[in-house]
């Protein structure tokens, strides 16, 4: 006979004391990357609306950034229980996000010689040029990636996902009460 109480992660045991650890340190990080979120929303924000020129999908990067951010903050503290619809409409935000980012290449410029096309949405992570707007697709395809900018792309869709599930969650509870 086996009891259930030597089956379970030890860490989950309140006599062990990890639980409140780990506790604690989940809403350490969650507190960190959210204000490091906040942090770098604000920095890149800033440094596009002072460009000469600036760019839509930095904006739009900054205030999802800068949402997200604050969402995750919030959360550290309180942990509020997200219904299954939020859970499934975030995840499917993300990754509907992230896989059109992927296969729908954008068209920065057009010239008589020379196609520019961009991959990723709305950080451009790779980017092609050529004779052709299909030669120039190809190229972002085999070119070379800027991982840092696919890592924020992926960051975005993600917080994206945690906004409208957040949304969705304060939704229903309001609806409860």
């Amino acid at each position: 006979m086996t009891d259930a109480r030597h089956d379970a992660d030890p860490a989950d045991d309140r006599r062990n004391g990890f639980g409140p650890m780990r506790r604690t340190l989940t809403t350490a990080v969650r507190a960190l990357v959210g204000g490091g979120s906040v942090i770098l929303g604000l920095y890149l924000g800033g440094m596009n609306a002072t460009a000469y020129e600036a760019d839509w999908n930095v904006s739009v990067f900054s205030a999802v950034a800068i949402i997200g951010g604050i969402v995750m903050i919030a959360q550290a503290r309180q942990r509020p229980r997200t219904s299954r619809a939020a859970w499934i409409a975030g995840t499917a935000v993300g990754a509907a996000g992230l896989l059109a980012g992927v296969a729908t290449p954008i068209q920065q410029t057009c010239c008589d010689a020379v196609w520019i096309v961009s991959l990723g949405l709305p950080l451009p992570w790779t980017t092609g040029h050529g004779d052709t707007w299909s030669q120039a697709v190809g190229e972002a395809w085999r070119g070379t990636r800027d991982p840092a900018s696919a890592i924020l792309d992926a960051m975005f869709w993600v917080y994206a996902g945690m906004i409208v599930a957040a949304v969705i969650g304060l939704f229903r509870q309001a609806k409860r009460t």
